[in-house]
């Protein structure tokens, strides 16, 4: 019962809502775009960030000691 009258008064509510009369010029639709583009280049690089850092973390260790005694290798060096 209490979630008709709720449901109810909502939809009288809506009803009788008064107009705004807000302006939004051009320029603030740009930013309004700027911010949205900029948020997802944001999120873009925050999981590219963790995705090499969660990457390295799973990856072998004995390929990086290959590499390294590669380098001090005396044979190599001639």
């Amino acid at each position: 019962m209490k979630s008709s009258n709720l449901i109810l008064s909502s939809i009288i509510l809506l009803t009788f809502a008064a107009p705004a009369m807000a302006y939004i010029d051009p320029g603030s639709g740009s930013a309004i775009m700027s911010a949205i583009v900029g948020f997802f280049a944001a999120i873009t690089m925050l999981v590219k960030t963790y995705w090499y850092k969660l990457k390295s973390l799973f990856s072998s260790r004995e390929n990086e000691q290959d590499v390294d005694t590669t380098a001090d290798d005396p044979a190599e060096n001639g």
